[in-house]
Parts: C-alpha cells; sequence; structure tokens
C-alpha cells in the first residue's frame, strides 16, 4: 500500500489550518506594513559558496544542498567533494538571502531600508512540536541604521505583532555579543576563540553547563578557563547588570544594552518586558552586537529572535552596511495558538448548496450577490446533507443556503 504522508520534517494544512496561518500572517503583515517595513521575496535557492560562507554556525551543517544538473554532474571522478557535485542549496534562513539581495538592488533602495519578509526556509532538522524542516520564517530588518534605534524599533514592533495576536506578559530576553565576548577574553580565552565559544555556550539550554564544559574541553580548551568563564555566566545569568558590573567596566556596548532594554519597557505599555540575559547567545556566527530572543507563557524555548549583523553585508559587497533583524518563529506561533485556539479567522464564509436541476448561470449570480457580505462556495447538493453540512462546518464555512430557499442559516 502506497504512504501518502508527506516526507519526514514536513506537513500538508487542510483548508482549516490554512485559513488561521493565514488570519495569523495578515495580523503580523499588518503591524509590520503600518510601521513602514517593505515585503521584498527572495528566491528558495542561493548560491552554495555564498551559504557556505555565510557564518550560519550549526545551520550550515543542516543546509539542504542541490546537485549539479546535466553534464555538470560526474560523479566519476574520484575523492568528489561537496563543491564537485552541489552548486547551490535551500536557503536555511531569510537574513542571508537578504544580505545577498540587498548588495544586488541597494541602489534602488531608500536608507535606512526596512525590510518585511514572510517566506519558507529548509534545514535537516531534527522534526519535533513547532520545528519542521520545511517552515515559514516572518523577518523584519533594518539596514543602513548603526544606532541602537534600529534595535528599539524593531523588537518594539514584534511586541506589537505578538499583542495583536493575543499573547500577554511575554519577555524580550537581550545580550550583547560584544559583552559576551570580553567576558570571554577576560577568562583567559584570545579574541580568535570567541565566535566558537559562544556556538558552544548557545547549547546551554539543550545540554545544560555541563555539557558545555565538556565540548570545551574536546576542543582542547584551558580547563581553568573554561570553568572560570562558566561561573562567570552563571554568575552574571543569576544576578544581571548588577553582577556584569564586577566584571566589565560601562562600556559602550552596556550603555547601549541598557538603553535598548530601557526603551523597550517604556513602550511597551505594560504589555511585554525586556530584560538583560548573559545566556541568551544565538548560533550563528555572523551575530556582532545586540542579540535577542522572545520567551511566550506556556511555550519551552524561543518562540522569535535576532540580532545586529553589522559585517554580513560588507562581506559580500566590500561595503561595509550595517544591519539588524528580528524573526518571528511562525511555526511555534501556529502551533500555540490553534492549540489554545487564541485567535480564529472571523471572516464569513457562506456555502451554497444547489441541485442539479437548477440553473447554473442563475446560481452563479445568486453567489455573486452574496460576495459584498462572504467569502461564497458553490456546491452541488451531496445525497446525504447532514453530512455534508458537518464536512462544511469543519472546514471552517459560518453559514450556508440552499439555492431556491435562500434563506441563509448559521451552521452550528
Amino acid at each position: 500500500m502506497k504512504n501518502y504522508e508527506p516526507v519526514r520534517g514536513t506537513q500538508d494544512y487542510i483548508p482549516k489550518q490554512m485559513q488561521q496561518r493565514q488570519f495569523i500572517s495578515n495580523i503580523i503583515e499588518e503591524v509590520y506594513t503600518k510601521n513602514g517595513f517593505l515585503r521584498i521575496k527572495t528566491p528558495m535557492l542561493e548560491d552554495l559558496d555564498l551559504m557556505l560562507g555565510s557564518d550560519g554556525g550549526d545551520n550550515v551543517k543542516l543546509m539542504f544542498k542541490i546537485l549539479k544538473r546535466g553534464e555538470k554532474l560526474d560523479l566519476s571522478k574520484p575523492n568528489l567533494e561537496v563543491k564537485d557535485v552541489s552548486d547551490m542549496a535551500l536557503r536555511y534562513d531569510l537574513t542571508v538571502p537578504l544580505a545577498r539581495f540587498y548588495a544586488n538592488n541597494k541602489n534602488f533602495l531608500p536608507t535606512p531600508f526596512k525590510a518585511f519578509q514572510l517566506d519558507e526556509a529548509f534545514r535537516a532538522d531534527r522534526p519535533q512540536r513547532g520545528r519542521l524542516r520545511q517552515f515559514t520564517q516572518c523577518d523584519i530588518d533594518i539596514l543602513g541604521d548603526n544606532s541602537i534605534n534600529a534595535e528599539i524599533e524593531l523588537l518594539v514592533c514584534a511586541g506589537n505583532a505578538l499583542t495583536n495576536l493575543g499573547f500577554k506578559n511575554f519577555v524580550f530576553k537581550i545580550n550583547n555579543r560584544k559583552i559576551l565576548n570580553q567576558i570571554i577574553m577576560i577568562n583567559g580565552f584570545n579574541k580568535n576563540q570567541c565566535q566558537n565559544i559562544c556556538v558552544i555556550l548557545d547549547k546551554y539550554d539543550k545540554i545544560g553547563y555541563e555539557g558545555v564544559q565538556n565540548e570545551m574541553l574536546m576542543y582542547n580548551y584551558d580547563s581553568s578557563s573554561t570553568i572560570s568563564l562558566i561561573e562567570t555566566i552563571k554568575d552574571i545569568k543569576e544576578n544581571g547588570f548588577s553582577a556584569l558590573s564586577k566584571y566589565l567596566d560601562e562600556t559602550q556596548e552596556v550603555i547601549d544594552t541598557t538603553t535598548l532594554i530601557n526603551a523597550v519597557n517604556e513602550l511597551s505599555n505594560n504589555l511585554f518586558i525586556a530584560c538583560f540575559d548573559i545566556s541568551i547567545i544565538r548560533g550563528q556566527g555572523y551575530y556582532t552586537d545586540c542579540v535577542f530572543e522572545v520567551y511566550l507563557d506556556g511555550y519551552e524555548g524561543a518562540c522569535g529572535g535576532g540580532g545586529r549583523y553589522n559585517d554580513m553585508i560588507g562581506k559580500i559587497t566590500k561595503q561595509n552596511c550595517p544591519a539588524v533583524g528580528f524573526s518571528l518563529g511562525f511555526e511555534r506561533l501556529f502551533t500555540i495558538i490553534t492549540e489554545n485556539d487564541m485567535c480564529l479567522n472571523q471572516t464569513k464564509k457562506l456555502a451554497l448548496i444547489y441541485s442539479k436541476n437548477d440553473d447554473f448561470v442563475d446560481v452563479k449570480r445568486y453567489a455573486d450577490s452574496l460576495q459584498k457580505e462572504y467569502d461564497v462556495a458553490i456546491m452541488p447538493r451531496a445525497n446525504n446533507l447532514g453530512h455534508q453540512l458537518q464536512i462544511i462546518k469543519e472546514n471552517c464555512f459560518s453559514d450556508f443556503v440552499i439555492f431556491g430557499n435562500n434563506q441563509i442559516t448559521p451552521l452550528e
């Protein structure tokens, strides 16, 4: 017997689910566009060299690579490497494609450029609740603004989108990669080691401090420096800025991070909060300054995140361009919203049911007359009308009408 299930890590969406997903995306898009973010779209396929050189951390390891086509694919060569058989990849996020997009189109774009993307990305990840191999990302980015004002605008805008979706009392946890790098170096490590150590530290929520320590020792980092670093991070995580001041002076990074947190809390109207958390790292190597994640009540793990990536566009264009972005975890939001019946589309959908003896031209004219008030689907009457109405109701129709009777009836 054939298996009609979708490929593992992907998912089919029935009409009711698609209506919910569209409702969620409409709310987010409305907030972002009202705040001046311009929607763009980039291809799912990107150049393999670009993706491999993106400092994407573990995401690069999870990238789906695409085989060369036709005569370009020669499997007869000995000792084949990845680039011998692949020249493209599916994008693993929307940030790297945005950087390429900006490099290609910057002469036609305003400065600063405020971009909005809601599109598919792909990672060969282990599927689990709220995490798929094909998934939707929802990103806002500001390119060309090096001030902390860009971070403030992003987080408040994302906070308003989450509020409009019905979430309350959620938390933006904020850190700064430069602060973390300074903490790493005062514990005996050098600057060149910081990026890899950050990638390891980012696994704290999955493997704990003991797991982080063991992995650092696997890389042959100095044992006493490793233990000292972990103890320092534990202290700062527990006591926040008050502990941070024991290790660092009030640097510009500390000032910027404090400014960001205070501004978000002032602008949140007490609907969400921002706080400092030294354990927020973000595994991607391209982050340079502030990094942040959002945590929702009742859901383990972050439901969105981002940060500043000032060097990425410069690597492509050889001209530096400051950039900062935030991505909402659309799939996780969809999971939480649907499991808790938090918001359902209130669009009125009507099923117009006709019989085989009805004149279809008249049926269509009647349907057109109802479209000012309803989304109308014309359906031939089934032998079992009761079962037909039950299926219609389960697919988000609010009302039905029998042609000729013309009495609109709620589906209850």
